[in-house]
């Protein structure tokens, strides 16, 4: 798939936008500040549905309108579908070639993308909640069904710990209520446990290939770190190990009025050589092993789903070194649409930028520049 055409009205710093992408490398040149991030933002949000930043929808429209709307066309081999988000006091409503979508899960898994984000070293470093959320964001992604699955549990979910509370003020002791609850959370639990046993079971087989190439380091591994502890899907061991442990923890979960076993309580740990890399890996290696999981996520994108989700690039190279650099570019294949922003042109290896379409960005307008040579600077001052 590949993003044909962007436009914006009142989207953050942008009073009025369109553009027109290459299929291929498209880069955005320009100080900190003058709106590069915001246009990765939009197109995330014609994705996801949300902001990958903090904030509310509100914080997307610009400070002087009301309303804001974004939207996109998306090649798909031959044929086109228009995507487009309105955005408006906390509400959002959805569309697919004109069409409103009720239901955001409907929605989402259509057009994707995979980001590099400087804050994306947060998933190493972050707290289990941050990982829960990029894994429901990728499986998302690959399989509409299983966002539906984590939106009907996070409902029983809310469920149970409100009756949790009730049974904790009034002494209730009358748990068929919860028993129902309880079977229903274990039906969705099961669907949701194997969606992500899958995907990471997946993921494993290509990410240590791909930390190696690009960082020369072996043996990276993500592990499943679930509240059952259990490291491979078998249905039957996960159903009666969830019910038991609603028994078991029936009276502190009634005194803390909340569940305390479930898929809302997974985690994932990076690993190299069983060594997790939260604790002891370096900066550095933190942020090509978050590179190397974002190059896992497309080649099963590719695997799953017949082609490539676009790939959206923040300021990623800056930091990395001209050789790990160029081992990550060995992966933008002709047939992945790539879309980056930097402060520097020279931060973008001359094998990229003689390829792309290049734009230059100063204080919410967008010009395009032909070539490298109108762009490329020999000193390291960023334009």
């Amino acid at each position: 798939m590949r993003l044909k055409s962007l436009k914006l009205f009142n989207f953050r710093n942008y009073s009025e936008l369109t553009l027109d992408l290459s299929p291929g490398i498209n880069i955005f040149i320009g100080d900190n500040g003058v709106g590069k991030t915001n246009i990765l933002e939009a197109i995330y949000v014609l994705s996801l549905t949300k902001s990958n930043r903090y904030g509310t929808i509100n914080d997307l429209i610009k400070h002087d309108a009301i309303t804001s709307k974004i939207n996109c066309l998306v090649d798909y081999d031959g044929y086109t579908k228009e995507y487009e988000i309105m955005l408006s006091d906390q509400v959002k409503k959805v569309y697919i070639n004109k069409q409103e979508i009720k239901k955001i899960a409907n929605y989402i898994s259509n057009f994707c993308v995979t980001t590099f984000m400087p804050n994306d070293i947060d998933i190493i470093r972050g707290t289990p909640s941050i990982r829960r959320n990029l894994l429901n964001i990728q499986i998302g992604q690959l399989y509409n069904n299983y966002l539906k699955y984590v939106n009907e549990y996070n409902s029983l979910l809310k469920i149970r710990n409100d009756y949790l509370k009730r049974l904790n003020i009034n002494g209730n002791t009358d748990l068929r209520y919860l028993d129902i609850i309880n079977q229903k959370m274990v039906e969705v639990s099961l669907k949701i446990y194997y969606f992500r046993y899958f995907y990471l079971e997946e993921i494993n087989k290509i990410i240590s290939q791909v930390f190696k190439k690009i960082a020369n380091i072996s043996n990276l591994k993500i592990e499943y770190a679930n509240s059952l502890n259990l490291d491979s899907y078998d249905e039957n061991l996960i159903k009666d190990k969830l019910i038991l442990r609603y028994k078991k923890n029936l009276s502190k979960e009634i005194m803390q009025g909340m569940t305390l076993t479930g898929v809302h309580r997974d985690d994932l740990i990076f690993k190299i050589d069983g060594i997790d890399a939260r604790i002891y890996a370096s900066e550095g290696q933190q942020r090509l092993i978050v590179i190397a999981y974002k190059i896992s996520e497309l080649l099963l994108f590719k695997k799953i789903k017949k082609e490539y989700p676009v790939l959206l690039l923040d300021d990623v190279f800056s930091e990395i070194d001209l050789k790990k650099r160029n081992n990550i570019i060995k992966y933008f294949k002709d047939d992945i649409q790539v879309i980056i922003t930097t402060n520097d042109i020279n931060d973008i290896d001359k094998k990229l930028v003689e390829k792309a379409k290049i734009y230059l960005v100063k204080n919410g307008n967008v010009k395009i520049k032909g070539g490298v040579k109108n762009v490329r600077r020999k000193s390291n001052k960023s334009l």
